[in-house]
């Protein structure tokens, strides 16, 4: 599938016809050995795309005009599903965005957790270095 946003193409897939799974990365749940790649269920975007699409929503550029003033939510993206997580932050002080891809889940709120203090100290790196 592809979505046209007015500068840039975003490319995800919905279903696993259209993927390589090679190209797929495994995603696990504590304590179960399952490989949970092989469930057709989610969405699958390259982190390089979530960037893109994280970029556009804050600078106005995936909006038709008067949509932005109504759009409600934080321009920022957090994801959890069996095997996989993720989290996208626009940081405007450093004009930067950050895309963390974890392939190891939890529902009991570990692995969210240690993901936010991650991301953190990510943001905290690239902070220092620019």
């Amino acid at each position: 599938m592809f979505i046209q946003l007015k500068s840039f193409i975003y490319t995800n897939y919905f279903n696993f016809d259209t993927t390589d799974l090679n190209d797929l990365m495994s995603g696990y749940y504590v304590g179960i050995e399952k490989d949970f790649k092989f469930r057709d269920n989610g969405m699958i975007a390259t982190a390089e795309d979530v960037g893109i699409f994280i970029r556009a929503l804050n600078d106005g550029s995936v909006f038709q005009k008067g949509e932005q003033e109504i759009y409600v939510y934080k321009f920022e993206h957090g994801g959890l599903t069996v095997g996989y997580q993720s989290l996208a932050e626009y940081h405007e002080d450093i004009d930067t965005v950050v895309v963390q891809f974890i392939n190891t889940t939890n529902f009991e709120g570990y692995e969210y957790n240690l993901s936010e203090i991650i991301i953190n100290r990510m943001v905290k790196i690239i902070k220092k270095r620019s």
